[in-house]
């Protein structure tokens, strides 16, 4: 059978303590003053065989943190309510509580049915079932407990053990974590801790991370139910021996996983709703206690639809927390208010690093929507969409969403399959992209080319560069190129060396721009190899500066000039077929040698320094000389 965890819920002095004390033996309140005051104060915690688990809560109002702490890991519960007092503030808080976590199984043990008469206890059972109506327990079995005595305790313990036996199997992600709820030192073991596996296997000296502080710890020992194992189970309530941290730099909450899978974030966007018996609606920016896990966060709470979310009503909120967490996709939280503490709602988890967003215009609202109510297809496709254009492995998608990398792999099979999905493939790489992202990035691009060819008819067209910069900001150039060169081979855009223009654009020049085309051309070839610098040519075309830069711009562009000045900052331009005789030139020079000075280039050449130097560099940028200290030498003979 594999472990359940079962939690109790319900108020103070409902019997909670007593009833688990009653079904295993074990008094789950820990501490000298629980015991004193006959109230629990902190987690307790009791086993019943070897695959079961009890964690008892508080019932105090006041200790309603530590009640989350428990209760956000278990499988089922069983819900407590003293027959003398029937439904309480604290019981209602708790199953509300219940309901937003999606708990889906349980019971209910009416304790104290010695303090009343038969009459009384058949009136509880009928205010029960009514408050019941409408949810997981509507049809749950009510259980009639005297703990003392010892009535009615083997009936329950058999409804539990069916319970157990009957609980689906958990859903494994396959990857290590779980949430201290408990923290201390033993002696000659030094620091562990407790809580409930929530996926994948840990075994001792394996290598694992405690969150949200980043700090790498090496697995001593394990034990479950007081007994050392070999490797931890899902849902186990699992004991960690670890070496290579101390208690002092762990608190309830932190997250201990496996590495390179989740990332501390301030940021979450959730599924919500507001309780029916919240006070007022969630307003924008309002200060929030959010429990997740088995800890608690102060967070501002920021609705994504530009309006409060009313009492009863759902939606969906950013929550800017005041201090990193650790967690998953899928994830349930509880919010409550800042002051006085009471709880106001729930959700789960839909993304765990969004963007900073005041609101969601509605596209992205759907992407949310198809995240709430969809599987793991849905996630990880919405997951490659929303991430745009980036290079995207198996291991890498899975590690961000948490799932398994064969899993993550079958599912982008099936979506390349459906054509959600596009497969990119040039060189020796081959890439992943959304469908929309791929169509949106083209248009877009198309959009940018078109523009520039309009407001600058006198240009072929931008740099492979600049477009990515515009396009995308950063990205991955050898997914850049696949993407050019298919929009090459559709037909839609063209490629110019380090240019890119639409299919079919040509250059265009004004009348009064057509007027300098060939003077200027004639000027750089009658230059030869010592042309004149910008200022030199506009003094001698007397013509506006702007005008000659854009015939400049476009002729060059044209293939007409070559523009060498780029390694010593300024524009040092030539006729390109004076470039050309420059080459036949110095590979003459190589003839019957194998370097040649700098001095026998400029001499052949009949230039200067200055304008020999961009020259010589350029052979060497395209790869037919290469400088060695002072001289050069061919970096092909055969060139």
């Amino acid at each position: 059978m594999q472990h359940t965890v079962i939690g109790t819920a319900g108020h103070i002095d409902h019997g909670k303590s007593s009833l688990v004390r009653a079904l295993t033996g074990t008094d789950p309140d820990r501490f000298k003053e629980e015991k004193e005051r006959e109230m629990t104060i902190d987690l307790g915690f009791a086993f019943l065989g070897e695959d079961i688990t009890f964690i008892d809560v508080p019932g105090h109002e006041k200790f309603i943190k530590n009640m989350l702490s428990g209760v956000t890991t278990v499988d089922a519960v069983i819900l407590v309510i003293a027959a003398d007092d029937g439904f309480m503030p604290q019981t209602e808080e708790h199953f509300e509580i219940l309901k937003l976590l999606n708990v889906e199984r349980g019971m209910v043990a009416l304790t104290k049915i010695d303090m009343v008469d038969p009459d009384w206890l058949d009136l509880v059972e009928d205010d029960i079932r009514q408050k019941l109506e409408g949810s997981f327990l509507e049809d749950a079995p009510i259980y009639r407990i005297d703990s003392l005595s010892g009535k009615g305790i083997p009936e329950i313990n058999d409804a539990i053990l069916k319970l157990a036996a009957e609980l689906p199997p958990k859903p494994d992600r396959g990857v290590f974590r779980m949430y201290a709820d408990r923290i201390f030192s033993m002696r000659g073991s030094g620091t562990v801790i407790a809580g409930t596996v929530l996926g994948g296997r840990l075994k001792p000296g394996d290598r694992a991370i405690m969150l949200p502080k980043q700090l790498d710890v090496r697995i001593k020992r394990i034990q479950v139910h007081n007994k050392e194992v070999p490797e931890t189970r899902i849902g186990e309530r699992a004991a960690i021996n670890l070496q290579g941290i101390e208690t002092s730099q762990i608190e309830r909450g932190d997250l201990l996983a496996e590495k390179g899978y989740f990332k501390p974030t301030y940021m979450l966007n959730v599924s919500y709703t507001q309780l029916a018996s919240a006070i007022k609606p969630l307003v924008n920016r309002e200060r929030v206690r959010v429990h997740l896990g088995t800890a608690e966060y102060l967070a501002r709470a920021v609705p994504l639809e530009k309006k409060p979310i009313a009492a009863g009503e759902t939606g969906y909120l950013q929550l800017r927390l005041e201090a990193p967490v650790a967690c998953e996709i899928g994830d349930r939280l509880i919010v409550r208010n800042y002051s006085p503490g009471r709880s106001i709602g729930g959700g789960k988890v839909l993304e765990v690093h969004p963007e900073k967003l005041k609101y969601l215009p509605d596209e992205e609202l759907e992407v949310l929507e198809a995240l709430d109510g969809g599987d793991a297809g849905d996630l990880v496709e919405q997951h490659i969409r929303r991430n745009g254009f980036q290079t995207f492995t198996a291991q890498s998608v899975a590690h961000d969403v948490s799932r398994p990398a064969e899993e993550v792999t079958e599912l982008i099979d099936k979506l390349l399959e459906e054509g959600k999905l596009l497969s990119l493939t040039g060189g020796t790489g081959i890439w992943v992209l959304h469908r929309d992202v791929f169509n949106a990035s083209r248009e877009q691009l198309l959009k940018i080319l078109e523009e520039y060819h309009q407001s600058q008819p006198f240009r072929l067209g931008l740099k492979r560069s600049e477009l990515a910069s515009k396009l995308f900001g950063k990205v991955d150039n050898a997914l850049y190129d696949v993407f050019l060169d298919m929009l090459v081979k559709s037909g839609e855009i063209e490629l110019s060396g380090i240019i890119v223009l639409k299919k079919g654009h040509q250059i265009q020049f004004t009348k009064k721009q057509s007027a300098l085309v060939d003077k200027i051309i004639q000027i750089y070839w009658d230059a030869g190899f010592v042309t004149p610098e910008f200022e030199e040519l506009v003094e001698q075309l007397e013509a506006p500066e702007e005008l000659v830069k854009q015939v400049i711009l476009g002729i060059t562009d044209r293939g007409d000039l070559l523009d060498l000045g780029v390694k010593i900052g300024k524009a040092l331009i030539y006729h390109t077929k004076r470039i050309e005789e420059a080459r036949e030139i110095i590979l003459k020079l190589f003839e019957g040698k194998d370097e040649i000075a700098f001095f026998e280039a400029r001499e052949a050449l009949g230039s200067t320094r200055k304008y020999t130097t961009p020259i010589l560099n350029y052979f060497d940028q395209i790869g037919l000389t290469v400088r060695v200290d002072d001289v050069r030498q061919l970096k092909n003979r055969s060139a």
